[in-house]
């Protein structure tokens, strides 16, 4: 795990900055704290950057990395797990290796398979790769989207790096603002890919790569989601999950220095825990966050598990004095970003962090195996609404009227209106923290114009790749937009703000394929999702344990922003300088506030726009709308 920066010339006769590449390379140090390393290519076109957390060959595996004669460069965050029998095949094919590093594995397969390399690392990484023979810059991320990698064309040249903070090194960066950003993160709760908060930087969405020759600059994807489920990569049977989850969790636990667990009490982390004390000598450590809310916590189930386990367990319980932490967590985030269990996964790395330098988690699972409740939910309506028939629209027209009028019941007109909708609309609402009708509320007319309103169909966009079976067209929505521009960003930014390696062994590309192959019957029922998870692991863990309700990670903000976080929320939204920048309108939120001290929850909106404040606080001040201050 470590931070990466890169910049290659455009051939347009600007050369390199290595200053400004060094700039970036340091404001990636929290991402790499043990070492640095630099290289500028023989031909005065690339240099690459590397900030190094040293997990891997501690001794030789120092980055950048090349090939025998020094043609080919990388640099990589990330872990490559297949490393070693990959390498056995490169060594058979006549390649000499220096190092123990994963690193050096990519050099030679890029040598024997080119810009199709990719297809066959199993791990998280982002990763560039020069090549001086040919002037070409390679740039991926991995899969599913565990690894960051930021982008941006400036005078001539690209430069490219783990997190925007780096970017923002660059002295010549545009800082125009980019409204439909602003209006997918308040909308959605974060800012997906290709898109970021500035109109000049991309991010390189997951299982996409770039290619740099001549000058010409492309993007392309080199792997998705399977159009459908099949048996291609699986019996079909509880056996090969907990073969292929197995095999994860083992090439996970490789490492040279300690290592732990992110322990939730849910499902997910619970079975990654069982697999790792079967294959430990040594007790597993294993960390846990609370909340001072008893019906937030799951505490006393993470101590089942611990118990069962015999592991050396920690816990720590988030109080909301924690919000003096959000300056920091938003200047680690560099961008906007309202999923505000990131505060929590900020204090469980920081928890993990003074015994271990790698954790294993259990992100991946919800969304692979139909756990999120929000499944069933979506299942139920459309099975109701195809009772229904030409009926439901008729239904969802008469309860859109009632709503604005307020003649029904607030929950009851969305449930009526979602019913009248099709699968996708219906879902991508389901999924949205705003709708239509609380957009047009709360957003200022100029900006709405600005914004061009693309946020509300980024979901129905994503939606439609799963076959038309309706669990998995959810699961894979979720696979391709929540996870990776949501899930995977919280817990890489806050685990790299300590210099910690989180490792996801069910966002193996085996068990994703597994999963992505099975029929829905096999992940959910009228009784819950996880159903194979559940079969395959049940007889680990205590009668019934696995199959409780649902709890979820979720914070009490609703309760904190009408108590102790009530002063920040004033100072950071109601009266603060982001209410001059005419993207909501100061009384629309001033009701927000208002009606959510009575008791409506509007607490997923009231935390977007406290970040978004924060963000503004810490960074806005170069920030400018096209074409004028913003």
């Amino acid at each position: 795990m470590c931070g990466i920066v890169g910049q290659v010339s455009l051939g347009r006769g600007r050369p390199i900055d290595v200053e400004a590449v060094r700039a970036m390379t340091e404001a990636l140090a929290h991402r790499g704290p043990d070492g640095s390393g630099e290289y500028r290519s023989p031909s005065g076109l690339a240099a690459l950057g590397h900030r190094r957390l040293s997990i891997i060959d501690l001794v030789t595996g120092g980055q950048p990395i090349y090939n025998e004669d020094g043609t080919v460069a990388v640099v990589l965050n990330g872990e490559i797990y297949n490393f070693e029998s990959l390498r056995l095949e490169l060594q058979a094919q006549g390649h000499r290796f220096t190092t123990r590093s994963d690193t050096e594995v990519i050099a030679h397969l890029y040598e024997e398979r080119g810009i199709e390399c990719f297809r066959d690392l199993r791990g998280m990484f982002a990763v560039l790769i020069w090549d001086e023979r040919r002037g070409r810059l390679v740039a991926a991320r991995d899969h599913v989207g565990k690894k960051p990698l930021y982008y941006v064309e400036h005078g001539g040249r690209l430069s490219l790096a783990s997190e925007i903070q780096a970017l923002y090194r660059l002295g010549d960066l545009s800082w125009t603002l980019d409204p439909a950003a602003i209006d997918l993160y308040l909308t959605h709760s974060y800012i997906p890919s290709p898109v970021s908060v500035l109109a000049a930087v991309r991010k390189l969405p997951a299982g996409h790569r770039i290619v740099v020759e001549a000058g010409r600059l492309s993007v392309e994807r080199y792997w998705a989601p399977a159009a459908e489920a099949s048996e291609a990569f699986s019996d079909g049977s509880p056996a090969a999950l907990v073969r292929s989850l197995e095999d994860a969790v083992r090439l996970r636990m490789i490492s040279d220095v300690p290592l732990g667990c992110f322990l939730s009490g849910g499902v997910d982390s619970s079975v990654i825990v069982a697999l790792m004390s079967r294959m430990s000598a040594e007790p597993v450590r294993t960390f846990s966050i609370g909340f001072d809310r008893e019906k937030y916590t799951e505490l006393e189930h993470a101590r089942v598990i611990a118990r069962r386990f015999k592991t050396e367990h920690e816990e720590f319980v988030v109080t909301p004095d924690a919000a003096a932490v959000l300056p920091d967590m938003v200047s680690h985030f560099g961008e906007p970003f309202g999923d505000s269990s990131a505060l929590a996964v900020w204090y469980l790395a920081q928890l993990a962090r003074k015994h271990v330098t790698v954790a294993l988690t259990g992100d991946g699972g919800d969304e692979l195996f139909g756990g999120y409740d929000w499944y069933g939910t979506g299942l139920r309506l459309a099975g109701a609404a195809r009772w229904l028939g030409p009926a439901a629209r008729s239904v969802a027209r008469a309860a859109r009227r009632s709503r604005s009028s307020g003649m029904l019941p607030r929950k009851l007109a969305k449930l009526l209106d979602l019913l009248g909708r099709a699968d996708g609309a219906r879902f991508a609402a389901m999924r949205r923290t705003l709708g239509q009708t609380e957009r047009m509320a709360l957003f200022e007319p100029e900006f709405i114009h600005r914004s061009g309103g693309a946020a509300l169909e980024y979901l129905e966009r994503a939606y439609g790749r799963g076959g038309g079976d309706l669990l998995r067209e959810m699961t894979v929505t979720d696979l391709v937009t929540y996870l990776p521009e949501d899930l995977l960003v919280k817990v890489d930014r806050m685990s790299m703000a300590f210099g910690l390696e989180a490792r996801s062994p069910f966002l193996d590309t085996r068990v994703v394929e597994l999963a992505l192959s099975l029929p829905a019957a096999a992940k959910r029922d009228a009784s819950g999702g996880k159903r194979i998870v559940k079969a395959a692991f049940a007889s680990l863990f205590p009668p019934g344990f696995l199959d409780r309700a649902k709890m979820g990670f979720s914070l009490p903000i609703d309760e904190w922003l009408r108590t102790e976080l009530r002063p920040l929320l004033q100072q950071r939204v109601e009266a603060s300088a982001l209410m001059d920048l005419r993207i909501v309108n100061r009384e629309a939120v001033r009701t927000v506030i208002r009606e959510h001290d009575q008791g409506r929850r509007h607490g997923a909106l009231l935390w977007n726009l406290l970040m978004l404040g924060e963000w503004f606080e810490r960074y806005g001040g170069r920030a400018r709308w096209d074409g004028g201050a913003a």
